[in-house]
């Protein structure tokens, strides 16, 4: 391990402003961090910082780490690194480093997928077939790993052998949320993970919303795919908007607040995600004309096969068709049926995949 590294690692585990560290390799001997205590108070270390750093150093915590880091098939890499990607510098708060696992290569171009854990369907199947695009195109797709669209975008990216990156909100030997695990594996064979935590961090809740940031610089651009007005993906939009990031967002529905965030986005001056084939004709300057897939994640040549409804279940289907959204009281005064009918029809559509529950609302599925 070389002095910039040993440096990096111990700034980054104190959680020491970029500045300090790149002070420290431009005007003095990395080094020094260890063997001038006078020095931290130049660098700007605060008394907190400076408590932390000295334990570390008592501990030999540098080289552990570094153990930790080979036996785990990772590498470490600080801002002075040729591979540290450049767009990380448009941060006012750049990581000083980057534990990265796998063979992607951060500075090609990149789009973000981000959006709610508690997606709709509609926008899952556009997250994923934007995934299965861009893999075509080449391009890295970059999320979080969280369910609902970051799960639906690094599935499509994988589904069609391209190249996709998760950035992790924890230590790269956490695996969080632990039911993406199979997931994470698939990633590691086509991409990368990425997490400027050491070993061992865990999945704090404000850690996520500074892992955004990483998510938004690293990325060319950034497609919100669903998010409510409080959500985590509208954090990201935000960053990537400040570092002038090109930030998409797709239209969803104004009765649904699961899409409140997206269609302010849109009225605040965020680029209107009209179809795939035009992103990728956009992005791509016009050499990717028409994408072979189906942007209604209907499978081509797979069509439902005829299901018989009575006909209290095709009043209800039609006008979950027609309205969409509706909970079971509304469907009940729509439609002039009773409430147990109502609810035996609802069951029956959803059992036979026609109908899902969405958080209370019932959506017909494609």
């Amino acid at each position: 391990m070389d002095n910039i590294t040993k440096a990096g690692l111990l700034l980054n585990v104190v959680r020491a402003p970029h500045t300090a560290f790149t002070r420290l390799c431009s005007d003095y001997d990395p080094a020094e961090l260890w063997q001038s205590e006078s020095l931290w108070r130049e660098l700007g270390l605060a008394e907190r910082m400076r408590e932390r750093l000295s334990g570390f150093l008592s501990t030999g915590w540098a080289e552990k780490e570094d153990e930790r880091i080979y036996a785990f098939g990772a590498k470490f890499i600080t801002s002075q690194s040729l591979d540290y990607p450049a767009k990380l510098l448009d941060l006012k708060k750049p990581p000083i480093g980057l534990y990265i696992k796998g063979n992607a290569n951060l500075s090609f171009p990149s789009v973000a997928i981000v959006g709610t854990r508690k997606c709709s369907v509609y926008a899952n199947g556009v997250a994923e077939n934007l995934g299965k695009a861009l893999a075509k195109t080449g391009i890295i797709t970059v999320s979080g790993g969280a369910k609902g669209i970051d799960t639906a975008g690094h599935r499509g990216t994988l589904s069609e052998n391209g190249t996709t990156v998760v950035i992790f909100g924890t230590g790269l030997d956490r695996t969080y949320p632990v039911e993406n695990r199979d997931l994470f594996a698939r990633i590691l064979e086509r991409g990368a993970w990425v997490s400027e935590y050491p070993f061992g961090t865990d999945g704090n809740t404000w850690r996520f919303p500074e892992r955004d940031r990483i998510i938004a610089a690293i990325s060319s651009r950034v497609v919100v795919a669903e998010s409510p007005e409080d959500g985590g993906a509208m954090h990201t939009a935000r960053i990537a908007r400040e570092l002038g990031r090109d930030l998409w967002s797709i239209p969803g529905r104004i009765v649904d607040d699961v899409s409140m965030g997206t269609n302010l986005l849109i009225r605040e001056g965020s680029n209107i995600f009209v179809s795939i084939n035009d992103f990728i004709s956009t992005i791509t300057g016009g050499r990717e004309n028409s994408i072979d897939f189906d942007e209604t994640n209907e499978a081509s040549g797979n069509e439902r096969p005829e299901i018989n409804l009575s006909d209290d279940e095709k009043v209800i289907y039609s006008l979950i068709q027609r309205q969409g959204g509706r909970t079971s009281d509304e469907i009940v005064t729509e439609s002039g049926l009773d409430f147990v009918s109502v609810n035996m029809a609802l069951m029956n559509l959803e059992g036979e995949g026609l109908i899902a529950d969405m958080a209370g609302r019932y959506t017909v599925l494609e």
